[in-house]
């Protein structure tokens, strides 16, 4: 059984307010939350435990925001079929009163509204307590990364940094942060996050560890990231090389074991959401029945819908085909060499439906493609990413269950490891330790170890590594590659995949110079901060 830090009644009183007022909005104090929450260390381990269940609600139930934001929605690497998110993917009716858009802008100003108070309400206390201390470390974690997320979408940001009151309400003045003021807010909460969190993951009142609740080896990967924001690479190198230094942190055999089984709990793994059927696991109940996210269902095709076949853990479970790696991410592998192209992806399915077997096909064949069924091929047949594929993992039980309880990772080693060799690249070439820690990921995979490498082989690295983990869209805005990026490669034209029935590449030609390098502040968000404008390009 996982073991989650449960979601107790108490901590469901920790109001995370609904709707961009948040920002404004005068939080109504309740004994529980002004007399216990904010003034025990106990009371504030559970306004803690409350800030992670918020920051997980994404990768929950449809968890659509959470598949916009990691499964490389408009970079180089995914064809998008239809369904989730179709505008975002498509860049074809993107607008400020987006809806995705906006959850993702009131999630993170949520976030950022609550740590404020955990954060005032630590300080207050005192860090002398180690319970408070490691309270106040996670706090500034989700403050820093809900402006680091924000930063790298919207650029245009409101700085907040004090909790809501009565006093400070009403009569303030929006004014976008400059770039240095947000990272400088950014950079010393993390600096305080680091100074303030331990190594080892936390032992709950069970005696076990939480899993799913920050480290300092997040805290470092995260700097690193910030860091690399900034292009200060020796930074970047030094909270990288922490990590690889200690214990508790180190590669795997092969890329696919970090991602078998349900539990994603191994030394690759830096950050997770943990996902369980309990309560307080991430799972909904409708009718007494428990659900998880739908990550998986996007990844995986409708292959049921091909006669002779039936839903089953095997072949992935229950798929809706939406969510695909793309011709491009799939020509970047050596199919001979690479494990990482046999073991990351699945090309083939296999009849299972012993009632509905097509004339001359017997269980266990492999489905061949029919050039008259082309319009139903992306939906029911086409190669998967199997990193959120859920074979049995937790729907053994039913594989007809529309959606998976399986981890979703959020930062993990591999990542760490191509940071730190990109870091040494800039700073000091393409040989040595850029190579050095080049080859933790591609000759892993099987590959010949390079001696030297470029700036393309990282790109592509990063590709082939941590596809569909949330990585592309920042590195390729943090470069300046991402329109040249997406107008190359986003989606497949039919002459790239003759399988499909058409073109599947509307955000090539959808793509917009001056508007799509970020996301227009929501119209909701406008409303309240009179004066404040639009992003460029959304006006």
């Amino acid at each position: 059984m996982k073991n989650i830090f449960n979601i107790l009644a108490i901590a469901a009183a920790v109001t995370l307010s609904a709707g961009c007022s948040g920002l404004l909005d005068v939080e109504s104090k309740t004994a529980v939350t002004s007399d216990y929450l904010y003034s025990t260390p106990e009371g504030l381990t559970k306004a803690i435990v409350g800030l992670y269940s918020k920051d997980r609600s994404f990768a929950t139930g449809d968890a659509v925001e959470y598949i916009v934001m990691n499964l490389d929605y408009c970079t180089d690497l995914m064809v998008f079929r239809g369904g989730t998110a179709a505008t975002l993917a498509r860049l074809d009716n993107t607008r400020p009163n987006n809806t995705n858009i906006t959850k993702i802008w009131e999630q993170n100003y949520q976030i950022i509204g609550k740590a404020n108070e955990i954060i005032a309400a630590a300080e207050n206390l005192g860090l002398e307590d180690p319970t408070v201390k490691r309270v106040y470390g996670e706090a500034k974690l989700f403050r820093a990364r809900a402006y680091f997320i924000l930063y790298q979408r919207f650029e245009r940001l409101y700085l907040n940094l004090e909790p809501t009151s009565l006093d400070n309400a009403f009569g303030r003045v929006f004014r976008p942060a400059s770039k240095a003021e947000l990272f400088e807010v950014i950079k010393d909460d993390l600096d305080d996050a680091i100074a303030n969190l331990e190594w080892e993951i936390p032992v709950g009142t069970s005696g076990s560890p939480d899993y799913g609740r920050f480290t300092k080896a997040v805290a470092k990967h995260v700097r690193a990231q910030v860091a690399m924001w900034e292009e200060d690479w020796t930074t970047a190198i030094n909270e990288c090389e922490d990590i690889f230094e200690n214990p508790n942190y180190g590669m795997l055999p092969r890329t696919i074991d970090v991602f078998n089984g349900p539990d994603l709990r191994n030394s690759e793994v830096l950050y997770a959401y943990q996902m369980s059927s309990n309560i307080g696991g991430g799972a909904s109940s409708s009718d007494g029945v428990m659900n998880g996210h739908r990550v998986s269902l996007n990844v995986t095709p409708n292959y049921k819908k091909i006669g002779g076949m039936k839903n089953s853990v095997d072949e992935g479970g229950y798929g809706w085909g939406r969510v695909y790696p793309n011709t491009y991410l799939l020509s970047l592998y050596d199919q001979e060499k690479d494990n990482r192209y046999k073991e990351l992806f699945k090309f083939e399915y296999y009849y299972n439906d012993p009632d509905n077997l097509p004339a001359g096909a017997q269980l266990g064949d492999p489905v061949q493609y029919d050039p008259a069924n082309a319009a139903s091929y992306l939906e029911t047949m086409h190669p998967m990413s199997v990193k959120y594929a859920d074979f049995g993992y937790t729907n053994s039980d039913n594989p007809d269950r529309l959606s998976s309880f399986k981890d979703l990772i959020v930062y993990r080693l591999a990542e760490t490891y191509l940071m730190c060799a990109e870091a040494y690249f800039h700073r000091d070439g393409g040989s040595g330790m850029a190579a050095t820690y080049f080859n933790e990921t591609y000759a892993r995979a099987g590959n010949a170890p390079k001696s030297t490498i470029t700036l393309q082989d990282l790109l592509d690295e990063y590709a082939r590594e941590l596809h569909f983990e949330g990585v592309r869209w920042p590195l390729l805005k943090r470069l300046g590659l991402l329109g040249d990026a997406v107008r190359a490669h986003a989606g497949d034209l039919k002459s790239e995949d003759p399988k499909l029935n058409a073109d599947y590449a509307q955000a090539r030609t959808n793509f917009r110079e001056n508007r799509d390098w970020r996301w227009p502040i929501p119209e909701s968000a406008l409303n309240l901060m009179p004066g404040y404008g639009q992003n460029e390009g959304w006006l």
